[in-house]
């Protein structure tokens, strides 16, 4: 069995991060006003007694989407000065502008020249607004909020500069010791806040910042213990906006528990023999400790009556027990969130009723349907909508994961309905707004549309288990998903002003991810289908594009065991049971590369067994070529206690490695009547997940107990074996076929080697009821198999160069 692209379980959706919002200003006459369409402009006056001053433009805009470095920046606003000429043309008279004091110039700077990360001016308008900040603290006699405010922006400033890894980089001078800047921002902006009552908004958004902090320093614990002070110390009297900044921000602290790697850490993994895994991975306690802050969260949201926030937490709650493999009780927190958007499904039926007869038709109309487009809920708010696509890509990851494809059906036609609605649109820059009946509301940063848009095709492949027919749809999506990947890689990518050179960072490196995991999906239904030209192609652009984006290491795993199939389908052992080693070796302990691998050579192992008790020193006539030299050191035969290990390092990882425990154990059993049983329910899980590949290879092993007691029955399955065989490479048009004497044979032979098994077995029952028409027939389609397994031998093989004449 090919890979399963198992990053998509976890790399399908990113973390939904909190922000920090606008605080609630007791006199808002007292803020600094921007209305460009205005016709006059009223500067207010500055004084160091005011209580408010100016609060900042800085916490109303949320943050950075990595939880490590989320960084709260200035808004854009229009200039406040006005145009001599339009003062002349006005009619009326105008008060006399006062002068703008330095400080408030200076301080209000940074807004103006604030751009998205992807800007070609982007680190100018850091530096010069790091500057402006610098200037404005130098001078004398600063107003407390005017201070304050200054401190809070050279701090969100400067968690943009470490979040960029500028202060990393050599290259970028101006960003070196940022660090301790940020560390003194942070305190000297805490400290004035502190001691003015009316300054309480920057004390929250202080705190946030030195979480952050905290966190890329790697002091995880003391992160977590000054969010956690931040909660405890709130009032009832605060807005609810800030407590739930805090409690999101908690979360993600709590579900990211390691700070981004630094390319000091990066270079020194590259060193090592083992790959790291893909993502850091929290303990149990953390997951089970961030599952309680949003219980937390969605019981405060319910009594506040605020369903929004309601909404996020239950589909944050589905969300974090997917990245965390607690398959058990997905089920229940992904209905309660369905729920709560008001979804609900039925699920498809397998097979699709056929259409009634021509006979039918003609005497009555059919009963009509309504299109399954029209039934699906369409959302109109860009939040509601933002949480329905993420909701319905975990609840598909969830039921591919479990091996139920009717309840992934209507769930991807709803997803692909949406997608076709233009959903994506709604929230163009990956933000989104929670209103509050009092107060600020809550701004969300969930993952761009850019990534859900690529992600919806490699969501739809992953979810295709059947690689049968013409054009599978998983071979469909995931070569339109390549072809829309490079479409998409010539388009600008859409940020807001406050997002960091962090978050570009992490959107290419996910964008570079989903097209390795497309690559897979494509390599995976090759190798399914015998088209090893296709795969082996494939799999050299893989490993091309991991090694350009340097992300191999997290690729490494699945590249060996994409070798191991494709070896093992090509007839050579020896290299498949060195990649199958190597495989499991890279992957991630218990993951599903890692079990599918160990699966894999304990199935080889099987075979190679079975194969040299029946051939003695012979085995390996009928192998491939140019296969290696099987180890020496290797045992005759599987050790029991392994075989039970790997059965029982299978169960619980999914239903595709559930049903092939099943094959496992089929074939470690003594008894005839267990092995029967167990292949029955392997025919069950593959059916209901509609994996007719492996159920090609289940209908074969069941064919065989048959074979000699009920002949009738073992012919019923063979003849279902034969045609899914057939089609695990059926041509793109009907039509081709090639001529051999009078009969006329299929030119694509699908899975030749089943393919060749089942005729062999055919024959022997045909001459069993002396049928000698279809011995004939059976022959002339057993000889063209034959020789396509012939020529799958001789694959590879060096071409020994001609003798020259004498």
């Amino acid at each position: 069995m090919p890979a399963t692209a198992s990053s998509t379980h976890h790399g399908v959706l990113q973390d939904t991060q909190n922000a920090a919002e606008n605080d609630d200003n007791p006199r808002p006459l007292k803020r600094q006003r921007i209305q460009p369409e205005a016709s006059t402009c009223r500067v207010p006056d500055v004084s160091a007694d005011d209580d408010a001053g100016y609060l900042s433009d800085l916490t109303t805009l949320p943050p950075s989407s990595d939880p490590a470095l989320r960084t709260t920046v200035f808004a854009p606003t229009s200039s406040p000065l006005k145009q001599p000429s339009q003062a002349s043309q006005s009619s009326q008279p105008e008060p006399a502008l006062k002068p703008l004091p330095p400080a408030v110039l200076l301080v209000n700077l940074p807004s103006l020249l604030a751009h998205p990360p992807n800007h070609r001016y982007y680190v100018h308008s850091l530096v010069l607004s790091l500057t402006a900040l610098r200037k404005c603290l130098a001078l004398p006699a600063l107003s407390p909020d005017v201070e304050c405010r200054a401190w809070t922006g050279l701090a969100e400033l400067g968690m943009r500069v470490i979040a960029g890894g500028y202060s990393q980089d050599e290259e970028h001078a101006w960003a070196k010791g940022i660090e301790a800047e940020v560390e003194k921002a942070l305190g000297r902006g805490s400290i004035i806040a502190q001691k003015h009552p009316s300054l309480r908004a920057y004390k929250h958004q202080l705190a946030l910042l030195q979480a952050q902090l905290s966190q890329w320093q790697h002091k995880t614990k003391f992160a977590r213990n000054q969010i956690r002070n931040l909660i405890s110390s709130l009032m009832p009297t605060d807005p609810p906006h800030i407590l739930y900044s805090a409690q999101l921000a908690l979360i993600s602290l709590l579900t990211t528990p390691t700070a981004p790697k630094t390319p000091t850490d990066v270079q020194s993994e590259k060193l090592q023999n083992r790959t790291p895994p893909s993502s850091p991975q929290p303990t149990p306690q953390d997951v089970y400790a961030a599952l309680a802050v949003t219980q937390e969260l969605e019981d405060r949201a319910t009594a506040q009556k605020h369903n929004q926030v309601a909404l996020l937490a239950r589909v944050l709650r589905v969300r974090i027990r997917v990245a965390a493999c607690m398959w058990a009780d997905v089920r229940d927190a992904m209905q309660s969130a369905e729920a709560a958007l008001g979804l609900s499904y039925d699920a498809a039926s397998t097979p699709k009723p056929r259409k009634p007869p021509a006979t039918q038709q003609a005497n009555g109309p059919p009963p009509t349907q309504p299109a399954p487009e029209q039934t699906f809920i369409m959302f109109e708010d860009p939040f509601e909508a933002a949480m329905v696509v993420h909701l319905l890509m975990l609840s598909i990851v969830y039921f591919t994961h479990v091996g139920d494809a009717a309840e992934v059906s209507p769930r991807l036609s709803h997803l692909h309905a949406l997608l076709d609605s233009e959903v994506l649109e709604k929230f163009p820059e990956g933000n989104v707004e929670l209103a509050l009946p009092s107060g600020p509301s809550l701004m969300v940063q969930v993952t761009h549309p850019r990534i859900l848009f690529l992600l919806a095709f490699l969501v739809s492949s992953a979810s295709k288990r059947d690689a049968v027919g013409r054009k599978p749809k998983r071979k469909v999506f995931a070569t339109e998903g390549l072809t829309t990947w490079e479409a998409e890689a010539t388009r600008e990518i859409s940020f807001s002003t406050w997002a960091s050179a962090g978050d570009v960072q992490e959107v290419e490196e996910r964008l570079a991810r989903i097209k390795a995991d497309l690559l897979s999906e494509l390599i995976a239904v090759s190798i399914m289908r015998s088209e090893f030209d296709i795969a082996e192609e494939n799999l050299n652009v893989l490993v091309a594009h991991t090694r350009t984006y340097e992300i191999f290491s997290l690729f490494a795993s699945r590249i060996a065991l994409h070798h191991a199939h494709l070896a093992h389908a090509l007839l050579q052992p020896a290299r498949a049971l060195r990649c199958y080693r190597a495989a499991a070796y890279h992957a991630e302990r218990g993951g599903f590369v890692h079990v599918a691998a160990v699966a894999g050579e304990v199935a080889l192992c099987v075979g190679v067994q079975r194969r040299r008790a029946r051939m003695g020193e012979a085995w390996t006539q009928g192998l491939s070529e140019s296969d290696e030299m099987w180890p020496e050191d290797e045992p005759a035969e599987v050790p029991v206690e392994r075989g039970v290990e790997v059965l029982k390092m299978c169960r619980g990882v999914g239903g595709s490695l559930e049903a092939v425990a099943q094959v496992l154990e089929a074939c470690f059993t003594p008894e005839i009547l267990k092995a029967k049983q167990h292949l029955k329910h392997a025919l069950e899980l593959a059916t209901k997940a509609q994996d007719n590949h492996l159920r090609a290879l289940v209908l074969a092993l069941i064919a065989a107990h048959y074979l000699h007691t009920a002949g009738d029955h073992a012919r019923t399955m063979l003849q279902t074996c034969e045609q899914l065989a057939a089609g695990l490479g059926a041509p793109p048009s009907k039509g081709q076929t090639t001529s051999q004497g009078a009969k006329s044979v299929p030119v694509a032979v699908g899975n030749a080697l089943l393919g060749l098994w089942v005729g062999e077995r055919f024959l022997e029952l045909y001459r069993r009821a002396g049928k000698e028409a279809r011995i004939q027939k059976q022959t002339v389609v057993n000889t063209h198999l034959s020789k396509a397994v012939s020529d799958l031998t001789r694959r590879g093989r060096p071409v020994t160069p001609p003798v020259p004449a004498s």
